[in-house]
């Protein structure tokens, strides 16, 4: 079991590496092409207890965010509440 999670910690780094090797080459194509110009959205969600945080660049991103945490609440309701009753 020792040696299996030494290899999960070992594989998930060098993921992390070629991940990161392959970003830096995809943003330095994006670079290249002067002609792309965009606008860069985003946004988080923090979960305080059972309060949610939105945080987004804009409006739309915002409400975006809220729609997706609702529905993320709901099912992870319906799974807790299913799981209660199925539970032996």
């Amino acid at each position: 079991m020792l040696l299996l999670g030494i290899l999960m910690i070992i594989s998930g780094i060098m993921l992390l590496m070629i991940e990161g090797m392959m970003r830096e080459q995809r943003y330095e194509e994006i670079e290249r092409r002067e002609d792309r110009r965009g606008e860069i959205r985003g946004g988080a969600v923090v979960m305080i207890g059972p309060l949610p945080v939105v945080i987004g660049s804009d409006q739309r991103m915002a409400v975006i965010l809220m729609i997706l945490t609702i529905a993320i609440m709901a099912i992870w309701l319906i799974s807790a509440y299913l799981g209660h009753f199925t539970a032996p």
